[in-house]
């Protein structure tokens, strides 16, 4: 098995990335690898019309609530790190697209190994499939998606 130096795991809090926290911890323990927490926020957007029309774009954000949603993430990503014991894990919080921030934060970080969960939770929950597709095709690294199924399947047998 390859020795990982550096793991990424994305977080979007379901089930499925609560278990890729999980094996992502257990995998940079076994490797000794630097391991380091991310989680994308997609601040909402508010169409305004004149944006729309005139410049194509798809609307402006609150950067309060934006402020506020990230504030929150970083503290359950603190959260989730507490409740596995993790010391030394680099928790970052990133306002972007997570499809496209995932695997560009992986490269600046010198990630050789992506885990995430196979399915997700959003406010666009049948794109969030998407999501882990589309790590999966563009990432420059190993990626592992984590299916929750066989989790708790091994968890039951003791594995």
């Amino acid at each position: 098995m390859k020795r990982y130096q550096c793991i990424l795991v994305a977080v979007d809090f379901s089930p499925y990335s609560q278990r890729a926290l999980a094996r992502g911890a257990m995998m940079a323990a076994h490797c000794d690898a630097q391991l380091h927490l991310l989680h994308v926020v997609e601040a909402p957007t508010y169409p305004v019309l004149e944006d729309v029309a005139v410049m194509g774009l798809p609307g402006m954000w609150d950067a309060e609530v934006t402020q506020a949603l990230m504030a929150a993430a970083k503290k359950r990503l603190q959260q989730m790190a507490a409740q596995l014991s993790l010391e030394n894990v680099e928790i970052d919080v990133l306002v972007g697209t997570a499809k496209v921030d995932i695997v560009e934060h992986a490269q600046q970080i010198g990630a050789e190994l992506i885990v995430l969960g196979r399915h997700g939770e959003g406010f666009l929950q049948s794109l969030i499939g998407s999501v882990t597709d589309s790590v999966m095709h563009h990432a420059h690294c190993d990626v592992l998606a984590v299916n929750l199924e066989s989790d708790e399947e091994g968890l039951k047998n003791g594995s």
